[in-house]
């Protein structure tokens, strides 16, 4: 069980490598929909987005480990960056379609690479690295010390918040949200919590709503592909979502597009697709909202290519 001791010893343990972010109200919002909505610009954080905040407490608690994980490229560049400056050795295993500058960033921070056709092939071959070669395996997710690491951000939130009332997550496997979570209803058990996930890949969600691991669900592409993760059915992070997450929302991808151009015009943040289904969440739901008096939403990264933003703007 993770604890929110864990979480207060992983800040701890990573404050001298990873930033605390600042927040920020959003004005148009507020003139927009009458909605108080703080971001937590984890964009502006040490590689680009939240995922050091984990890589920096797995490898810290394993220091004298040989490390491989798959990922679709923002968790191979958290953890890379991490091990990068704690003289770590990691292996990377991404698909071949991953982001130009996520691949050039994990390169630049020193790491080995190995390209498959999809995360799945690639979760398999680092599996079988971590009995072949005894590496340490480092899921996104489905990893306590990963999870303490992202609910460190619930830390900096309450001190920069103490009136939070509503927290809306996008949410890929989990992990995130979970330790979010796990921190801020210990503290205050009435807080909402809410998931967000694109329709591409509404895993969790249609665990969530169903109570029924979803098997046969089939992952579809999505240009939000930092959130689509197929989770699996012993995942750690399952009982902490079930328990602290009070609903999710589903976006589309028009919707997902529609907010990443908002925040760019109205806030100037260049942030990855994955970063606004919380925004996009409460711009489709506005009258859900309308009773909280202070919402955050977390600007999760800003590890895409300007070659993707324009292809996402030209589909």
């Amino acid at each position: 069980m993770i604890t929110p001791q864990d979480i207060l010893s992983a800040q701890q343990r990573i404050s001298p490598y990873i930033r605390n972010t600042p927040i920020e109200f959003s004005d148009a919002l507020k003139s927009e929909l009458g909605i108080s909505v703080n971001f937590k610009l984890e964009n502006l954080q040490v590689s680009g987005s939240f995922k050091p905040r984990g890589g920096f407490n797995k490898i810290l608690k394993n220091r004298s480990s040989e490390f491989v994980a798959p990922t679709a490229g923002g968790h191979g560049v958290g953890l890379s960056y991490a091990a990068n400056k704690l003289g770590a050795k990691v292996h990377i295993l991404m698909p071949k379609s991953a982001d130009s500058d996520r691949i050039r960033d994990v390169e630049a921070n020193g790491a080995t690479i190995q390209f498959f056709d999809s995360v799945p092939e690639a979760r398999a071959r680092a599996k079988e690295l971590e009995t072949t070669n005894n590496y340490v395996f480092v899921s996104a997710f489905n990893d306590a010390e990963m999870i303490a690491g992202g609910g460190t951000i619930a830390i900096e939130l309450l001190e920069q918040l103490p009136n939070i009332d509503c927290l809306v997550c996008g949410v890929g496997g989990g992990g995130y949200i979970a330790g979010m979570g796990i921190l801020l209803k210990a503290v205050n058990p009435g807080i909402k919590i809410y998931g967000v996930q694109q329709e591409n890949a509404p895993f969790l969600a249609e665990w969530f709503n169903s109570k029924t691991y979803p098997k046969d669900m089939h992952i579809k592409p999505s240009i939000a592909e930092g959130i689509g993760a197929e989770v699996e059915a012993d995942s750690i992070t399952w009982p902490y979502v079930e328990q602290l997450v009070d609903g999710f929302f589903v976006v589309s991808e028009e919707e997902i597009k529609e907010s990443l151009i908002w925040l760019l015009r109205n806030h100037k943040h260049y942030v990855e697709p994955s970063a606004v289904v919380g925004l996009a969440a409460i711009r489709k739901n506005p009258a859900h909202f309308q009773s909280f008096q202070s919402i955050c939403t977390v600007l999760t990264g800003r590890n895409m290519s300007y070659e993707k933003f324009q292809s996402i703007l030209a589909k």
